[in-house]
């Protein structure tokens, strides 16, 4: 199963814009590093590439202005992840 979301912000940019869509693919769900997955926590979702390090996971930004995210054990477990952005448009 695949989503349409619409990009607000720009934490992702150069590659995604605010106002572009990307397409996420719901049924990959499993981390690859460096990969870029949209995220919920609590009621918010956000576009991130997602590092798992020991006791930790880290939500990236591409845009160099944003520090990483960093949660602990506690803390991830509170993250869905929704699935992994495989497409992204914008309009001109």
């Amino acid at each position: 199963m695949v989503a349409l979301f619409d990009i607000f912000g720009n934490s992702m940019e150069p590659e995604i814009k605010s106002g572009d869509t990307v397409l996420v693919d719901q049924s990959q769900k499993a981390i690859l590093a460096g990969a870029m997955y949209a995220v919920g926590i609590e009621d918010t979702i956000m576009v991130k590439r997602i590092e798992k390090r020991p006791n930790k996971l880290v939500l990236l930004s591409n845009h160099k202005d944003y520090l990483p995210i960093m949660l602990n054990r506690e803390e991830a477990g509170a993250v869905r992840i929704l699935g992994k952005v495989i497409w992204s448009c914008r309009e001109i």
